[in-house]
């Protein structure tokens, strides 16, 4: 059920131009500024020792600072994105939602496979076990699935107006088709102009006996 009259309504628009870049440039500046600290918080230290210091490493640091660069940049993206969608193109609801859509599928398609590439490698122990998960597998897992059932959400129309929705209630009633005449009316209208000239008809054209008949009266008023 479409409780707006917006294709990005206020719910939808302050996710997805605040707060969802809000929580990507915090994953983003905590991978940059302590690439140690994140780098062995991806994995339970009892998992692969060996790569708990890769933090320490110019490799590691290279690798994950990399990785907030690129939170970084989705979180400019939609903040900069959403807001000129708003701004300038809540007038024209059908340019509008098929630029959100066109921005909302990929990163849905990206959702899906953030997790699954952060999922796969985990041995099947600690897979089936997320209690044991560190902050940063919840973080990604949890937080990127909210971000996926939201935009799902929106792509599939729920709590908004579809552009074609919104066209139909803009149109002007002088511009709807006008709804025919009953059969019934229509009928009796074509009836009575048909008895209206039908004596027109008869006063018009006169038979020949009448004419007929009119001459010899004249002539006998005139022999009188």
């Amino acid at each position: 059920m479409r409780s707006s009259t917006s294709v990005l309504p206020a719910p939808y628009f302050y996710f997805f131009w605040l707060l969802e870049p809000i929580l990507t440039v915090a994953g983003g500046v905590s991978a940059i500024y302590d690439p140690i600290s994140f780098g062995g918080n991806t994995l339970p230290r009892n998992i692969e020792r060996a790569t708990l210091k890769m933090g320490n490493t110019v490799r590691g640091q290279i690798v994950v600072s990399e990785l907030g660069s690129c939170f970084l940049l989705l979180a400019m993206i939609s903040f900069s994105l959403f807001y000129l969608f708003k701004k300038h193109l809540d007038d024209k609801p059908v340019l509008q939602e098929k630029l959100v859509k066109g921005l909302l599928i990929p990163l849905a398609i990206a959702d899906l496979l953030h997790i699954a590439v952060t999922l796969l490698p985990l041995p099947m122990s600690h897979l089936e076990n997320p209690s044991q998960w560190t902050y940063i597998l919840h973080s990604t897992v949890w937080i990127t699935s909210s971000l996926f059932i939201v935009r799902l959400a929106w792509l599939f129309g729920i709590g908004r107006a579809t552009a074609k929705s919104m066209l139909e209630s803009r149109r002007s009633p002088t511009r709807q088709a006008r709804l025919p005449l009953p059969k019934g009316n229509s009928e009796a209208m074509v009836e009575q102009v048909i008895q209206t000239e039908k004596p027109r008809e008869h006063t018009a054209v006169e038979s020949p006996a009448t004419i007929k008949k009119r001459g010899r009266a004249k002539k006998i008023v005139d022999d009188d």
